[in-house]
């Protein structure tokens, strides 16, 4: 059975900060696309112990890797709970850990990020590889038809889970963005 190095309530493992929503135009007609730009960072004890040292123990105890499960939704402000967000995504990031002989980097063990976009990172430091592995911006398009005409209050609502490493606890960490006006004609 693995142990972990850092021992700490599971609750307090990680937060959600700056999450933010943009939309462009904020002034539209109902023919025209909205784009919303969501954005958000995971931040706490599971980031500062994202790390090479950590990635080395981790490496040498079986553990391949970190697998964040994030999911953004965008919402109407005000609407009860039970409503259909507008907007939903699902995505999963890894980290995975590997020995590498790259003679640029001057660990034994190092890291790659898969995304959900296919595309595999290699971070040249270790502070480059955290905003990678957990600094957030989705992009959605939307009919403005979809929302009618009037005045809209938009929010979002970001989650994040992760599973138990060497370096971290199981743990989820949620939050929301402050609303949004969008004005449509």
């Amino acid at each position: 059975m693995q142990k972990s190095i850092v021992k700490q309530d599971a609750g307090s493992w990680a937060r959600i900060e700056q999450v933010a929503v943009k939309c462009s135009p904020q002034k539209a007609k109902v023919d025209d696309n909205l784009a919303f730009t969501v954005g958000f960072r995971l931040d706490g004890v599971v980031r500062r112990n994202f790390h090479q040292k950590f990635w080395e123990a981790a490496y040498d105890q079986h553990d391949g890797g970190l697998r964040m499960a994030f999911r953004v939704e965008l919402r109407k402000s005000g609407v009860r709970l039970l409503a259909k967000p507008l907007k939903e995504e699902k995505f999963v990031r890894r980290a995975v850990f590997f020995w590498t002989r790259n003679p640029e980097i001057p660990h034994r063990v190092w890291m790659t990020v898969a995304t959900e976009f296919e595309t595999i990172l290699y971070p040249k430091t270790e502070e480059e590889a955290r905003e990678m592995m957990f600094n957030v911006t989705r992009s959605f398009e939307l009919p403005a038809n979809s929302l009618g005409k009037g005045d809209h209050s938009l929010a979002a609502s970001v989650s994040a889970k992760w599973g138990k490493h060497v370096f971290t606890e199981r743990g989820e960490a949620s939050g929301k963005s402050p609303s949004l006006k969008i004005q449509i004609a």
